[in-house]
């Protein structure tokens, strides 16, 4: 049973439109009265539709969420997850450069949480493969991260996406 749930940042809780990372986004970020988030040349950050339901559903269900992000540019990450509204979710964030194996042992150290009760999702499959021989489940998405995947591998440890 999961008590830790982790998500990665780029391509699994948004996408950078024409940019593949947010480390190749240029500030600044700024924020219009509908809540488009561009960079400085008009490129559109957008959460996947169903993040801001999920998180608030698994927060409320009483999980424990964290980010594990290997990007270049954490202030542009973390000023992302402020303007979208959703920082507050997670109560441990390690967002800097590295393998992800060191980002879960951190988490593990500070949360207590063994590997075997984290559940990870992220886009890439060197990542995917990281962090599943810590012993954690670890779930690849390719279209980013959405209620029925999550929901699925909280009940049976499989991805079907």
């Amino acid at each position: 049973m999961a008590q830790l749930i982790v998500f990665d940042l780029d391509l699994t809780l948004w996408h950078c439109g024409t940019l593949l990372w947010c480390d190749q986004l240029r500030p600044p970020l700024s924020q219009d009265k509908e809540g488009r988030v561009r960079d400085a040349d008009g490129v559109e950050v957008r959460l996947y539709d169903e993040v801001p339901t999920l998180l608030e559903n698994l927060a409320d269900e009483g999980y424990l969420l964290a980010l594990a992000s290997r990007t270049s540019a954490p202030p542009i990450a973390r000023q992302l997850l402020e303007l979208f509204g959703i920082r507050s979710y997670f109560e441990h964030e390690e967002i800097y450069p590295g393998d992800k194996s060191t980002h879960f042992a951190s988490l593990q150290e500070k949360t207590g949480v063994p590997y075997s009760e984290m559940l990870f999702f992220d886009d890439e499959p060197r990542n995917v493969s990281s962090v599943g021989r810590l012993g954690a489940q670890a779930v690849l998405v390719s279209s980013g991260v959405y209620q029925a995947i999550v929901s699925r591998a909280l009940e049976t440890g499989l991805s079907l996406d």
